[in-house]
């Protein structure tokens, strides 16, 4: 699906037509992203003049969007959303400017944070959302911290911890995060971030090596660690309805769905029984 993205911006003096960017919004047809500078200290000094009503602006842009709206006033019709931006780009004449939209091959997240980067000065992340790969060194991470508990009297477990262990399923071998293994799987765990969005091709591979794996050996226990949302973000609504439908999913074919303080206690019961066979 194509996206769009466009710049605000602030024209204190329309006349001199001397600008500075202050917000970016990414957009395709089914979803709308704002992000605006965090500090709005330069914007101050650049229009040398109250600048409340660009941060009410910012705020109702956000709201905006969390309503599926292009900017405050927007009114969905037959009109496609970028034709619509096009004609406040082009049309508006005050203070706050929009350029007009420009496509990009980037889903709507990425392109969000990429445009930020580039167009936006000072702007500090208050919040740092985790990825895939983040979720996958937290579930290694955990698990090798568990093993640890016991070196002192099964030394042997320091050496079962594996990264790229075949583990067999149905139809084909699967790779998971972590495996406990010394010769077969005694347990597995893969790890999924739903503080940004999941590709569904991620959330559907996962699915198919949870159930693969299972059809081959029903006893092998399976975890998916699962990054949830923020409640405090403003895509929380649409995140949190993927990661309550994918979880569920995860569960019926028979994986432990974990929070990362759910991690140990669960590995611990595995491993508890393999310290007596070790």
């Amino acid at each position: 699906m194509a996206s769009r993205y466009s710049i605000v911006q602030y024209v204190p003096n329309p006349i001199a037509d001397e600008r500075i960017n202050i917000g970016v919004v990414a957009f395709d047809d089914n979803d709308v992203r704002v992000q605006f500078v965090n500090n709005w200290g330069r914007v101050q000094a650049f229009g040398g003049e109250d600048i409340n009503f660009l941060r009410n602006f910012a705020k109702r842009m956000k709201k905006a969007a969390g309503e599926g709206l292009l900017f405050p006033g927007d009114h969905p019709n037959d009109t496609p959303r970028h034709e619509r931006l096009k004609k406040i780009a082009q049309g508006w004449m005050n203070s706050i400017q929009f350029t007009e939209p420009r496509g990009s091959l980037e889903n709507v997240e990425s392109l969000l944070e990429d445009i930020a980067q580039t167009y936006l000065v000072n702007v500090v992340s208050a919040i740092t959302k985790r990825t895939r790969q983040d979720a996958a060194r937290i579930t290694t991470s955990i698990i090798r911290k568990t093993l640890t508990f016991y070196y002192d009297d099964k030394p042997a477990l320091k050496e079962m911890l594996k990264n790229n262990f075949p583990v067999k399923g149905t139809h084909k071998e699967h790779r998971f995060d972590a495996v406990v293994a010394n010769g077969q799987p005694y347990l597995v765990a893969h790890g999924i971030s739903f503080e940004v969005y999941p590709p569904e091709t991620l959330q559907d591979s996962i699915s198919w090596m949870i159930l693969d794996v299972k059809e081959s050996d029903t006893k092998l226990p399976i975890g998916i660690v699962a990054l949830p949302p923020k409640q405090e973000w403003q895509d929380y609504e649409k995140l949190n309805k993927v990661y309550q439908t994918t979880i569920s999913t995860y569960r019926d074919l028979g994986a432990e769905v974990l929070q990362e303080n759910e991690v140990q206690p669960w590995a611990s019961q595995t491993i508890d029984k393999l310290v007596a066979m070790v």
